[in-house]
């Protein structure tokens, strides 16, 4: 377990109870508007025995991310986008939202500076991955830990976000449709059951750093 997580580790063993939930606030730089996320004992208790993990355990590990960032000197290399604004509500349907995700992933790049990455964990289907975002070179580079090369959805966001980004930041003209973001597959550990793709995401988060 990650040191910054033993005093929470420690909270809910010693203090919550079935039903007990503690408030998390979220900062706007990685929701785009401030609000607070509430992690329950049973959110608590399953991250904390490996179990499947919650998009809101994510969260609050990347507001964590992000202070050690700002106390690093890092807070203008990179930034965190909440996975609940990207990630499919919906899994069966052709486009799961499409439109409104990458809006709002727009919205996280729109004043991008050159150099700064984006870290976008990914949830479809209750598997996790995870895209590091260089807006200004037209890349992505996509931990999986499954390895798979099936993608379609992470793919098309990218395709569609970064393809209406370039536009809002004066790159150039509309590109041709079949126009694709350079996305490239990196190496990450491979997980060996059904729900170690979150811990594995969240390192990744940190390593990229």
């Amino acid at each position: 377990m990650n040191m910054a997580m033993r005093p929470l580790a420690y909270y809910a063993h010693s203090s919550m109870r079935q039903g007990n939930q503690i408030e998390v606030p979220i900062p706007y730089t990685i929701m785009t508007f401030k609000m607070p996320v509430f992690l329950s004992f049973e959110d608590i208790y399953e991250f904390i025995n490996l179990q499947e993990i919650s998009a809101n355990c994510i969260l609050v590990y990347m507001r964590y991310l992000e202070e050690l960032c700002r106390i690093n000197g890092q807070a203008e290399k990179f930034a965190f986008v909440s996975p609940t604004l990207i990630s499919p509500v919906r899994t069966d349907t052709e486009d799961a939202g499409m439109r409104d995700r990458a809006d709002n992933l727009i919205s996280f790049l729109r004043d991008a500076s050159k150099g700064r990455l984006y870290l976008v964990p990914h949830n479809r289907g209750r598997h996790w991955v995870l895209g590091v975002i260089d807006p200004w070179e037209d890349l992505v580079l996509y931990f999986d830990p499954l390895q798979e090369k099936k993608r379609e959805d992470f793919s098309k966001l990218m395709n569609m976000a970064l393809s209406d980004w370039k536009i809002i930041a004066g790159e150039g003209i509309r590109r041709r449709q079949d126009y694709k973001t350079k996305i490239s597959n990196r190496p990450c550990p491979l997980q060996e059951g059904s729900v170690e793709c979150g811990y594995i995401i969240l390192g990744e988060n940190e390593l990229a750093m």
